[in-house]
């Protein structure tokens, strides 16, 4: 399966498709278009942009990533992906994971 013809298919923002579940972690092609609210998760975030650019404002810090950077988003760290044009990101973190949105 080629992931830039599957997010293809992801045609409004923050759509996404799980791809696998490995060893109790989930991976996902997510489309990022816009600005997603702040929260944060009870694990680990994997975040690998596959075609585009993404900012990840993590606790007041800009991470800037452009196609095949990748970033370790910490557990119980609060941030938001912005994304300006729409972008293809690869996403990984554990199955049951916990997300709580920013009040």
């Amino acid at each position: 399966m080629n992931l830039l013809e599957l997010g293809d298919q992801l045609d409004r923002p923050w759509m996404q498709r799980i791809i696998a579940q490995i060893n109790g972690s989930v991976l996902r092609v997510v489309r990022y278009y816009g600005v997603y609210p702040p929260h944060r998760h009870d694990g680990e975030q994997f975040v690998l942009v596959l075609e585009g650019e993404v900012d990840i404002e993590e606790e007041g810090k800009l991470i800037h990533l452009s196609q095949m950077d990748y970033h370790i988003i910490p557990a119980g760290k609060l941030h938001r992906p912005i994304a300006k044009k729409p972008s293809l990101v690869l996403v990984c973190w554990r199955e049951n994971i916990k997300t709580e949105l920013e009040k």
